[in-house]
């Protein structure tokens, strides 16, 4: 895949640190160049007599970034820094088209009472996107990241295909191992009418999922056996990623409402919500 620029969504919180050396790592194995994005967040114009303290904001935002930028040039890597007051989505957005950024890297912070602004970002941008989350994540610094295990989920769509061949080119990219996955859901075998005989139609069903797993792979010039499972999607990725200790997982995001680019698929969702370690978004 072809990166030439990465946005990278900084807020000044804990993770700071560990989104901008995942955006450095990146940038280093693509050769790409860097913008840092701040966005003072304000769903509507805010009034006269707030300028000054937004003007306030904005200066101390500058001087954090003036010492990320610092560190970032003295490694070798291009990087430039914005900060933006307005409406965090149309504002990330509007430097998407200006910059013509190919991926995005931001963390990942969950509120059990409304969407983070992480959530809302990962939800309307319809880019590759790395979402930094996990205890994996919790303990890189800049320099000192390796990526040795990849994870890909796939389900036989054109987004899981797409999602594989950015997994083998991130594996290749980073000289890492890759394991492709696919899980026949529970629900699916409960469909299956025929009582009498369920044994073995289940796992004649299992069989034949497993040969077109199998073809999948080979049309997608994959050469390793994949792991096959049964059970609850989401359940089954976030163990197989611990049990195989992975540092990445790739995978589709699934549009499932009826404006485009919306809303995840609820397994992508319920993925970055639990995954162990950083988490590859593709649309």
């Amino acid at each position: 895949m072809k990166v030439r620029r990465i946005l990278t969504a900084i807020d000044f919180e804990k993770q700071t640190e560990r989104v901008v050396a995942y955006a450095a790592f990146f940038a280093e194995r693509f050769g790409s160049s860097l913008t840092l994005l701040h966005v003072i967040d304000y769903l509507v114009t805010p009034p006269a007599y707030l300028d000054a303290y937004i003007e306030e904001e904005r200066k101390a935002a500058e001087v954090k970034f003036r010492t990320i930028r610092n560190e970032l040039s003295a490694a070798g890597i291009s990087v430039d820094t914005k900060v933006v007051v307005g409406r965090l989505q149309a504002s990330f957005e509007t430097v998407v088209n200006k910059t013509g950024a190919d991926m995005l890297v931001l963390g990942f912070v969950s509120h059990a009472l409304r969407r983070s602004s992480a959530e809302k970002l990962i939800k309307a941008l319809r880019m590759p996107m790395l979402v930094v989350r996990g205890e994996k994540s919790g303990a890189v610094t800049p320099g000192r990241i390796a990526i040795r295990r990849i994870l890909c989920p796939v389900d036989f769509s054109d987004i899981s295909e797409r999602a594989l061949r950015t997994a083998m080119e991130l594996a290749d990219t980073c000289s890492s191992d890759l394991e492709v996955m696919h899980i026949m859901p529970e629900f699916t075998l409960k469909k299956i009418k025929d009582r009498g005989h369920k044994d073995k139609t289940v796992k004649d069903y299992f069989e034949m999922e497993k040969d077109r797993f199998s073809n999948f792979l080979t049309a997608s010039s994959f050469s390793k056996a994949g792991i096959m499972e049964r059970g609850e999607p989401r359940r089954r990725i976030v163990a197989c990623a611990r049990e195989h200790e992975i540092d990445l997982i790739v995978m589709g995001a699934r549009g499932l409402g009826l404006i485009q680019g919306m809303i995840i698929g609820s397994v992508t969702d319920a993925v970055l919500k639990a995954a162990p370690c950083p988490v590859f978004v593709i649309h």
